[in-house]
């Protein structure tokens, strides 16, 4: 810890000694939340709910590698053009023809615009996994989209979330709701999205949407229902950022460590202070 102090910078230092690591990681797990938020805030001033989700949703399935594409590829296939289709081979094939993966026009609608297409050449395929191609998360998420497309995109959200309501927000019950809201990824034949990028999807992603959505339709009780999972659920599986700035603040301790990252909001807080740390 002492020599993990000499390498914050001045601001972060003061904050780390005056509030002590739980209190520093709460208060940069929230700053990450709030950051998060703001973008929310801003996606929904250019675009209407359903597209803004979906452009969300589309930006996470690229990873570090394909994010620009995957968001281009939201872009020039809106969710508005997908709702229309109804059909999860047709939304597949709509996919795959925009992304420049399929050349066939044959199962799509007469008036698609088939000059609206990506480069198949644009995608990165170095370092991803097998399960991870962009074709395969395409192939995917169209199955999701599809059941999105009888309520809306949004309205489903909105409906789980409503259904999961529930006052007595413990570790059990926000438990419980999280794995469910999950499942509108994961309990689709052969899998949409994988279950631990589904949790990732939701804590990133839709809770902050929905934290930002429900405030702007003046819904409280959602809003503050949603704020206190991030507060009350354990802390998410770690990955390489969290498992390197564990290491910088308790060492070999992993007993201290997992003592103090108990929650979603002191997870986000190592995955900010990392960030901070790399401007």
């Amino acid at each position: 810890m002492n020599k993990f102090l000499h390498l914050l910078s001045s601001d972060l230092e003061e904050k780390l000694k005056s509030l002590g690591v739980e209190g520093f990681l709460d208060y940069l797990g929230d700053m990450r939340l709030q950051q998060k938020k703001v973008r929310m805030e801003n996606l929904l001033k250019i675009a209407n709910p359903d597209e803004a989700l979906y452009r969300e949703i589309m930006l996470a399935l690229g990873y570090k590698n394909n994010k620009v594409q995957f968001l281009e590829l939201a872009m020039i296939l809106p969710y508005s053009e997908i709702s229309k289709l109804k059909d999860p081979n047709t939304i597949e094939k709509a996919l795959l023809y925009r992304a420049g993966f399929d050349k066939s026009r044959n199962g799509l609608p007469e008036d698609f615009d088939f000059s609206l297409k990506m480069n198949k050449s644009v995608w990165c395929y170095k370092d991803v996994r097998p399960y991870n191609r962009p074709d395969k998360r395409i192939k995917g998420v169209s199955k999701f989209l599809y059941k999105s497309c009888k309520d809306g995109l949004c309205r489903m959200f909105e409906i789980a979330i409503d259904k999961g309501f529930t006052k007595n927000t413990d570790q059990k019950s926000v438990r419980k709701f999280c794995t469910e809201s999950t499942r509108l990824f994961t309990n689709i034949r052969k899998g949409a999205i994988g279950k631990s990028r589904a949790y990732e999807i939701i804590f990133n992603i839709i809770f902050p949407f929905f934290i930002t959505y429900f405030e702007q339709k003046k819904k409280k009780q959602f809003l503050e229902f949603l704020y206190r999972i991030f507060v009350v659920h354990p802390s998410l599986a770690d990955n390489s950022v969290t498992k390197s700035m564990k290491l910088q603040l308790f060492g070999q301790n992993k007993d201290a460590a997992s003592k103090v990252i108990n929650n979603v909001v002191r997870y986000f807080g190592l995955i900010q202070l990392h960030t901070k740390e790399n401007i």
